[in-house]
């Protein structure tokens, strides 16, 4: 038998799936809930992607897992992995990752907390009887690089409602919530005030006498050339293109009582004014945003690029290297638990401060089994 080293990641991580309540009848329990778990995460961190993979990877390793599970039983079939994720509430499975995650999010002070949707194409929600794409809201913390919650909505339309669900469960104080202009409702901009956050929400038409008062205010503003407006600038320069971004913002002003009505606490309003050039164009942009923070353009412009994080540091990652939109899961549950392991498992790879790719520390995670500990003690100090 195969001895490993202890690990305070790895010992908490088993300690909390060793809490969350077994959903299967008791005579029906070949393997305990524990193990199928564990070997679930450390799969998705190694590479594997579906039930099967979970299947192969547990046999391959399982000298590994006999030091600190119990395999009486052996290690889990696909049909295991597939029925228990199926199974298993989705909800106590986000509260254990919580537990595990605790000692990362005691404090939030002062951090971004982005607020997105994302759509799962490969994932089809039969039982929900949609028939379509699976839809995920997801709170993300920026700096931690951590997934803080995510709720199942029936697409975009949804998002909304699910933000102010969680809301409610998660402890986002001192911290700023950004979100896009789909999220960007009065109900929200109270439900932040209310769990002790600040945000920073982006503004489109759809939200439309407030925009059209916003634009205005800039409108005049430019005629004066912006004098007595506060703003910060600056350059990019990346993939053979140039960006110039002018932030700039001001208290909101004499709102109509009409309008200010049911949002809470709107101080600020920001333009962003974004000019790229290439070899080829030139392109201007303009976006707007509302925020409870003074105003501050240097402090607004880090939250606005924060906010994108989400995607760069989460989507684009689950779309390349965990192939996300091929996964074929056909079952609500099972998609929502089986992307849950998934962003943990991102989220612990992309914390080992090792100079690699995602997928090569996936490979890597694969191919030496001491690595694999090095990922799960990503921040967790060593006893």
């Amino acid at each position: 038998m195969a001895h490993y080293p202890k690990s305070r990641g790895l010992d908490s991580l088993v300690a909390v799936f060793a809490e969350i309540p077994d959903p299967r009848v008791a005579r029906t329990r070949a393997h305990p809930l524990v193990n199928v778990l564990t070997m679930g995460l450390l799969g998705a961190i190694c590479g594997a992607d579906g039930w099967e993979a979970l299947e192969t990877f547990a046999k391959e390793r399982a000298d590994f897992f006999e030091t600190f599970l119990d395999l009486e039983g052996g290690t889990p079939s696909a049909d295991t992995f597939r029925r228990v994720f199926e199974a298993l509430d989705p909800q106590a499975f986000q509260e254990a990752f919580r537990r595990w995650l605790k000692p990362f999010l005691d404090n939030l002070q002062g951090q971004t907390i982005a607020m997105d949707g994302k759509t799962l194409r490969g994932a089809l929600a039969r039982s929900a009887g949609s028939g379509g794409a699976f839809h995920l809201m997801q709170v993300w913390a920026t700096e931690q690089r951590l997934l803080l919650g995510q709720k199942a909505v029936k697409g975009a339309g949804g998002e909304v409602e699910a933000a102010l669900e969680l809301l409610q469960i998660l402890d986002v104080r001192g911290a700023t919530v950004t979100a896009d202009a789909n999220t960007c409702t009065a109900a929200v901009t109270t439900a932040v005030r209310d769990a002790g956050a600040d945000f920073v929400l982006a503004l489109k038409g759809n939200r439309s006498a407030l925009h059209k008062h916003v634009q205005q205010r800039f409108a005049d503003a430019a005629e004066r050339n912006f004098r007595g407006i506060k703003q910060c600038r600056s350059r990019d320069d990346a993939h053979g293109r140039v960006e110039y971004r002018w932030v700039r913002a001001m208290p909101i002003g004499d709102l109509p009582s009409r309008i200010r009505a049911p949002w809470t606490d709107l101080r600020t309003i920001v333009l962003v004014e974004r000019v790229r050039a290439t070899s080829k164009a030139l392109s201007l942009e303009s976006s707007y945003y509302i925020t409870s923070h003074d105003a501050n353009p240097k402090l607004l412009a880090q939250r606005i690029r924060d906010h994108w994080k989400i995607e760069n540091q989460l989507h684009h990652c689950l779309d390349i290297s965990f192939a996300e939109d091929n996964r074929r899961i056909h079952h609500e549950n099972g998609a929502q638990n089986f992307a849950l392991i998934a962003r943990h498992a991102l989220s612990m790879i992309k914390r080992e401060p090792s100079v690699m790719s995602v997928a090569m520390k996936r490979r890597r995670a694969a191919w030496s089994r001491s690595y694999v500990f090095d990922i799960l003690a990503a921040g967790f100090p060593e006893v």
